[in-house]
């Protein structure tokens, strides 16, 4: 990229960039943005972000977050879309991010204010007001990294909702939580998965990242192994190995995806799940199309790859999750 930068080959610096974003994931993406911003490259720094919007907690857990820069930490947190479970993890990531930062200084046992320092404006990106008031008052009980100012008007925030003149942290709630699609609208039993795959097709009308499934456990108190893939017709664009661990009951267990699938509007998709164990409940009454409160809608098709007679309307895979890309 650096010598395609500095003598002008277009080409291949289109080059480089399509390889870089196919390399794409929790665990590559800080490093991809921090390099993104190195070279100025505005489109791909937006296709970092968009990743990282969408895998955020990942991100926050990966090594290579830790080694971020104040700049692309500023970039991430000021994402209006971020998923992860709630504001408090938001929080949480930074101040581990930074004790990281001044653990590399030498600082073993960072004070607050250390820590606030090291923040900087980072700390007004954070969405506190978005808490929950037990989550709010666990950080805040023991801690001097907000002062009893900013505590003051974030309290006032959260209990009538007025933003004092004072107040210098955002109050718009982030968009967060994954979204899930519901499947069947009915229970049985005896449904054998042992070694059989599961699977459906699916087609949407507006752009979506799938981020996981749901499965049904055992009848019985069990343990599967469960390999999912996500496939755009026979190209295979994620694959997941997992146990998944059940105890009896008809609620689904949620499976991540190793990595995210965007899924491009009009363009058919196969989800499919491969189990190895005891009988599991399975779905009927299955829908064959739903509509996303946002806009938009997906439409559900039988796949050639099911191999224990599932379809739209019967089966495993009860649920979907996923952000609107």
């Amino acid at each position: 990229m650096y010598a395609a930068k500095k003598y002008l080959l277009t080409r291949l610096l289109t080059k480089c960039l399509t390889e870089l974003e196919k390399e794409l994931r929790a665990d590559t993406v800080c490093t991809m943005l921090e390099q993104s911003m190195s070279f100025e490259e505005d489109e791909f720094k937006k296709t970092c972000l968009k990743f990282i919007s969408k895998t955020t907690h990942r991100v926050f857990n990966a090594e290579e977050f830790l080694h971020l820069s104040h700049e692309a930490l500023e970039e991430i947190v000021s994402l209006d879309a971020l998923a992860v479970n709630s504001e408090r993890e938001v929080y949480e990531s930074c101040v581990k991010w930074a004790r990281d930062q001044l653990l590399e200084m030498g600082k073993s046992s960072p004070s607050d204010e250390e820590i606030r320092a090291k923040l900087g404006n980072v700390l007004y990106k954070i969405c506190f007001p978005a808490m929950t008031l037990k989550d709010f008052a666990d950080l805040t009980a023991r801690s001097t990294v907000l002062t009893v100012e900013e505590q003051r008007d974030i309290y006032v925030n959260m209990a009538n909702g007025m933003k004092l003149e004072t107040t210098k942290f955002l109050t718009q709630r982030r968009r967060m939580n994954e979204s899930v699609i519901s499947r069947f609208d009915g229970i049985e039993r005896q449904w054998e998965v042992d070694g059989d795959t599961d699977a459906v097709s699916i087609e949407t009308s507006v752009d979506v990242c799938l981020t996981g499934v749901g499965l049904y456990g055992g009848v019985k108190a069990s343990t599967h192994n469960v390999t999912l893939e996500v496939l755009l017709r026979n190209e295979k664009l994620s694959t997941t190995v997992t146990k998944m661990t059940s105890n009896g009951s008809q609620n689904p267990v949620k499976i991540e995806l190793k990595n995210p699938v965007h899924i491009h509007a009009n363009n058919r998709y196969t989800v499919a799940a491969t189990m190895k164990g005891p009988e599991t409940w399975s779905g009927v009454k299955g829908k064959t199309a739903h509509d996303f409160p946002e806009s938009g809608r997906i439409i559900f098709f039988r796949s050639d790859l099911s191999s224990n007679w599932s379809g739209v309307l019967e089966g495993q895979i009860p649920q979907l999750f996923y952000f609107l890309a």
